[in-house]
């Protein structure tokens, strides 16, 4: 239809959209490149929107014409006011990073492990030193089975079982002396210097020579070699039973290829007090000979042979040592020509003397 040729109609439709504009918001769709959806912006009316005329004229102008007067469009519906802004954005469309922009993360390298664990020789009477970490705990394993501890430190000393833990913030040195709970003829003298080192573990090693003289304090070893050792467990062991008792035990588990409670194994020295065995038709051999320390004994094992044509009968009294205290063969106590035997013979340790003052003799 032409809406020229008809005034009224033409009249009517204008009038109808601008009522329609002044009712309803405004919408308008920005378009932003990069994205498929549009950015719908909602602009309220700055006036409350007006009443919709009444109809009658339109409809008295529709009733005089055959025609119908045309649908107002859709912006002409009445909608509420919207505030938002609303963004619609799809997942799929974001850009791809391209992986050369991302830096690339580097493989984390292991780090090297610092070795905290040293095994340090501490002799009767002598100061070792040894360093700790600073502001750390510090773990100090001793050959005692329940140690007490004798200190004028600040720093905090705890026991658990045969271990001390010292903890210190200074930089002052820690002194102590560590004793046995029933023995105070044994002491270790300890001297422990803060450094900024990782929390370390000292495993002590209470030891003097086979001769006599004290072993170097403060060294470093995996075994005490050529010494004589501490320990409390053998002690409590040797102690907890008659004497002859205690050395029937201790040759049965020796015969059984077993080492009794605490004791351990070390290397003859050079110069060492050894048994002296002699015996007509028997060689012993002491060129393999094993040591074992307890506590209060020591033993010899060495291997003897027949080296005579004819039987013969080890003899108890065969082999002598100052500080003998038994002697057993196992398994043979006689042997045939070429057999051989193992040879188990128990020493003493003897105990150190107490420090005395001389006399002078009012005769000279």
């Amino acid at each position: 239809m032409n809406f020229l040729s008809h005034p009224t109609h033409f009249r009517v439709a204008v009038t109808a959209l601008a009522v329609a504009m002044l009712a309803g918001p405004v919408s308008a769709q920005v378009a932003i490149p990069g994205l498929n959806s549009p950015i719908t912006t909602a602009v309220d009316a700055a006036a409350p929107a007006a009443p919709a005329p009444a109809p009658a004229p339109a409809a008295a102008a529709s009733a005089a014409q055959p025609a119908t007067a045309p649908t107002p469009p859709a912006a002409a519906q009445a909608t509420p006011p919207e505030r938002l802004l609303r963004v619609g954005v799809e997942q799929s469309e974001l850009p791809a990073v391209p992986a050369s922009v991302m830096p690339r993360a580097q493989a984390r390298r292991p780090s090297t492990p610092v070795e905290t664990r040293q095994d340090v020789i501490v002799a009767n009477g002598t100061n070792t030193l040894i360093p700790i970490s600073r502001g750390q705990i510090n773990r100090i394993v001793t050959p005692f089975e329940s140690p007490e501890i004798q200190t004028v430190s600040d720093a905090v000393i705890q026991t658990r079982d045969n271990v001390v833990y010292v903890t210190t913030t200074n930089d002052q040195p820690v002194t102590m002396f560590i004793t046995p709970e029933d023995d105070e003829g044994v002491a270790i003298s300890l001297t422990l210097l803060p450094q900024s080192i990782p929390p370390i573990q000292a495993n002590l090693l209470f030891t003097q020579s086979l001769a006599g003289t004290p072993a170097a304090a403060g060294q470093h070893a995996t075994q005490p070699t050529g010494a004589i050792g501490y320990s409390g467990q053998a002690r409590k062991w040797e102690r907890s039973q008659p004497f002859m008792n205690t050395l029937r035990a201790m040759m049965r588990e020796l015969a059984l290829g077993n080492l009794p409670q605490g004791y351990t194994f070390a290397d003859l020295q050079p110069g060492a007090s050894v048994p002296h065995c002699y015996q007509p038709g028997l060689n012993y051999d002491f060129s393999k000979a094993q040591y074992v320390l307890g506590h209060d004994f020591r033993i010899f094992i060495t291997v003897a042979e027949n080296t005579s044509g004819q039987h013969i009968e080890v003899l108890h009294e065969s082999c002598t040592h100052p500080h003998r205290a038994a002697v057993a063969m196992w398994p043979h106590e006689i042997l045939e020509p070429g057999q051989k035997t193992e040879v188990f013979l128990v020493t003493r340790v003897p105990k150190a003397k107490a420090d005395t003052s001389t006399r002078p003799s009012l005769l000279n």
